[in-house]
């Protein structure tokens, strides 16, 4: 069953990730790399911790001989961890507790994907690898594989997560936010998107674009934001919201801090800040508030809206700054006043 006729288990999903990554638990995700020479860590595991292969780069096979020698060591391996021999081989790591609790969860959320969607998810974290190896030998055969075990498809499917929403830091050996954290905004996506693919709201190029209103906030408030867009989308035209979900593709680019601030400063009508300790440590919420900063240097005090979540001091905030509570108002709400305050400004 594709990912399009799963909609009561995908918001079961949400609602139990959503109410353990409330409890904060100490449960890291890191990635374990070997190689025929020694591995990736330089320090003890935590307790308790589960490790699992997720993908596998073998190599390049050539001649009879090499394809013989392939065959003695996936012969002689145990495919828990692969194939034997392998050059580079990925594994996640999960330490601390909530290790087993999560273990279930992601198992669960593993078997979400259908066939057809389990088998794209599991070629793309290696076809990179093999592309690579294309270019540098014409008559190699690269062989790579990934571990369709629920739990490893789900890693898998939260390191592809990442690549979208945070190009680069899928290769980190240590993943952030948390395992649960994580998931949770993995989830909200395919709740919203229905599609392990980039997919793009809108087929008109950002540079002939103009918002009516801009989003600011970071990653780890994603639920809240996004239900916010869906309560306003059926009250504003196509294309008057920037929320980079519905850009995926035109922001995976070079310079992209460029672009980001050219949308914030001169191609929005309003833009919506939410402050909260994380963004005020992020560093895309920090190139996106120079250009929020330089409005408020200029007076273009209509064009500002900002919501808090807590009370984390922000640079170039003051206390006598107006805001809206999201501790006190629903995603629901708040897309109201947004309208409220586009109506005003265009009357």
């Amino acid at each position: 069953m594709p990912l399009t006729e799963r909609t009561d288990e995908l918001k079961r999903l949400i609602k139990a990730f959503e109410s353990e990554a409330g409890k904060f638990y100490p449960l890291t995700l890191s990635l374990l790399y070997l190689t025929q020479d020694g591995h990736s860590f330089d320090r003890p595991f935590g307790t308790p911790n589960h490790v699992i292969m997720l993908w596998q780069y073998y190599g390049a096979i050539q001649g009879d001989s090499g394809a013989a020698a392939f065959a003695k060591n996936l012969e002689d391996s145990d495919l828990k961890w692969g194939v034997r021999g392998a050059e580079l081989t990925c594994c996640g790591v999960l330490e601390g507790d909530g290790c087993a609790l999560f273990i279930r969860m992601a198992q669960r959320a593993g078997a979400l994907f259908d066939k057809d969607e389990t088998n794209s998810l599991k070629s793309r974290m290696v076809q990179e690898l093999i592309d690579a190896e294309l270019k540098s030998g014409a008559s190699a055969k690269p062989t790579a594989a990934s571990n369709d075990n629920p739990l490893a498809l789900w890693l898998n499917y939260l390191l592809f997560h990442l690549s979208l929403t945070n190009p680069g830091r899928e290769r980190a050996q240590r993943i952030d936010p948390d395992p649960f954290t994580l998931s949770l905004l993995a989830l909200e996506r395919l709740y919203s998107q229905r599609s392990i693919e980039k997919v793009d709201r809108s087929v008109q190029p950002l540079s002939a674009l103009r918002f009516k209103v801009a989003m600011s906030f970071p990653g780890e408030r994603r639920q809240y934001i996004s239900s916010t867009v869906t309560a306003l989308r059926p009250n504003l035209p196509p294309d008057s919201i920037f929320y980079d979900y519905d850009y995926q593709a035109q922001l995976a680019k070079p310079n992209l801090d460029v672009l980001l601030q050219d949308i914030y400063r001169n191609k929005s009508d309003l833009i919506v800040i939410f402050l909260c300790e994380e963004y005020a440590e992020k560093q895309w919420c920090g190139l996106e508030w120079r250009a929020i900063r330089d409005l408020i240097k200029h007076k273009n005090d209509d064009q500002i809206m900002f919501v808090r979540f807590d009370d984390t001091p922000v640079e170039g905030v003051l206390s006598l700054d107006g805001y809206i509570d999201a501790r006190i108002h629903s995603p629901e709400k708040l897309a109201e006043f947004i309208l409220q305050r586009i109506q005003t400004s265009t009357s």
